[in-house]
């Protein structure tokens, strides 16, 4: 009987150790989405970019039809800074490459540059809504 007890007690011993030490506290976290336009019309194309270099930490979305975004994934919250970027190339297809690259000009050079863009959101715990309208 003893020896169950002497058990036990050092079962619970455990128990609260292991519930005492929960490493690091949690960091609240939120979602962001949003409209991006340029001149007042949506962006129909391209990337909307956060990156924290204070948490080191960042996300990005593509742009809908509607210049709609949304990060779904939970970003810790702080400060980011924010950049609009043309949708990545495709790889040619054929043998033979061929450039058909298009010009964005409804995303200023800027916005693409998030030393430049002077874009900045504070995310806060929970939902957060954050529009651009772009400008020259």
């Amino acid at each position: 009987m003893k020896s169950s007890l002497k058990y036990c007690c050092v079962l619970l011993g455990f128990v609260l150790l292991v519930a005492g030490c929960g490493g690091e506290p949690e960091i609240p976290t939120g979602q962001v989405k949003g409209t991006v336009s340029y001149d007042g019309a949506p962006v129909t194309e391209g990337v909307i970019s956060f990156y924290s270099s204070e948490l080191g930490v960042g996300a990005s979305a593509d742009l809908t039809e509607e210049g709609l975004y949304s990060i779904t994934d939970s970003l810790k919250t702080g400060t980011y800074a924010v950049t609009i970027l043309p949708p990545p190339e495709a790889p040619p297809q054929d043998a033979i490459p061929v450039s058909t690259k298009k010009e964005y000009k409804n995303i200023p050079l800027k916005y693409r540059d998030p030393k430049k863009s002077e874009l900045t959101v504070d995310i806060s715990e929970g939902d957060n809504s954050f529009d651009v309208n772009m400008t020259n």
